[in-house]
């Protein structure tokens, strides 16, 4: 979340100052839409944040992503799919005071649709803990939610906001997902631990690790995650991708999906790593096609270097146009 109140070149007490006013902010919008139905809160939060995402100037980093991922689309369309992402995220914000309530499950009708595409019996048995894979689609943290609604505890592996209090207020909203949180500086040996200890974990990899692989997305190599792999490797835990779609104002629908396969029998640890990597990122960039304007990519996916090379390619003339 982007610092409005203080910058860590700030003095301590400007820093402290700061983190307070950001904090009281956001308490004074979280009490608000705490007081309405948790349709009409997210309803508030999509049109105010699909008001202000736009002007915001995080709506570049936005843009760029998705001149990528709708590289066919007229401008006009990119405008609007740029602002159902702010929509969509201003519903995901405004619906953290409701997350008891979405997440009720003994109630005439839960807002979360359940949906387990996985039918390896292996899964079905709960035989060993999984790392589940996800991009910042639709709701995404009601994913964990889901995942120990199957019957998998989970520790989500996340990054802490840099504003204290802000953060434990946004914690202490998160308790009705009933998961543990893993920070992500250093996660391979909390997530290790996590996994020998027969809890599975989560993560999201839709969005650059600068010393990631490079493998494609979207058809541009861009910089992935190898922890799921590593993970997988180490333990024998199956990787398994989820989704879980907005349907509407403070309704979703969560998917499981089969387990990706394991790298071919007879490659060495560089040529499975690849595929692997591979092979995420097409299953995870299909989720985002099927709803890109649900695809909160407010930080670059791809270097700023690359997507300026992109649209000088899409503005090129290709062989063919000079032949006419």
């Amino acid at each position: 979340m982007a610092k409005i109140a203080w910058h860590k070149r700030d003095s301590a007490w400007k820093q402290t100052l700061g983190c307070r006013l950001e904090a009281a902010v956001a308490w004074l919008f979280f009490a608000a839409v705490r007081l309405l139905p948790a349709a009409r809160a997210s309803a508030f939060g999509r049109r105010l944040f699909g008001w202000a995402g736009p002007r915001s100037a995080k709506h570049r980093k936005v843009l760029d992503n998705l001149s990528i991922v709708l590289c066919a689309a007229s401008e006009e369309e990119l405008r609007a799919a740029g602002r159902q992402v702010w929509e969509n995220f201003g519903a995901v914000v405004a619906e953290f005071p409701h997350l008891d309530t979405i997440t009720d499950r003994d109630c005439r009708d839960p807002a979360i649709e359940i949906v387990c595409k996985n039918q390896d019996p292996d899964f079905l048995a709960h035989k060993k803990p999984c790392i589940f894979v996800a991009a910042h689609v639709g709701s995404w943290e009601l994913s964990a939610f889901v995942i120990g609604q199957m019957g998998y505890p989970v520790d989500v592996i996340y990054s802490p906001l840099a504003n204290p209090y802000l953060e434990d207020m946004i914690q202490r909203m998160r308790a009705p997902l009933g998961c543990g949180f893993i920070p992500k500086a250093n996660a391979f040996r909390s997530a290790y631990k996590t996994l020998k200890k027969g809890r599975s974990v989560g993560l999201h990899v839709d969005v650059r690790v600068d010393s990631g692989r490079e493998a494609p997305f979207f058809g541009v190599k861009a910089p992935t995650t190898e922890l799921p792999m590593w993970l997988s490797r180490k333990t024998g835990c199956p990787i398994v991708p989820i989704r879980t779609e907005r349907l509407g104002d403070a309704r979703f629908r969560t998917t499981i999906f089969p387990t990706l396969p394991p790298p071919p029998a007879g490659v060495d640890e560089e040529e499975a790593m690849l595929r692997q990597c591979m092979e995420m990122n097409r299953v995870i960039s299909g989720f985002i096609a099927d709803k890109p304007g649900q695809w909160w990519c407010g930080k670059r996916r791809w270097t700023k270097a690359v997507i300026a090379d992109f649209r000088k390619q899409q503005k090129a003339p290709s062989p063919h146009d000079h032949g006419q």
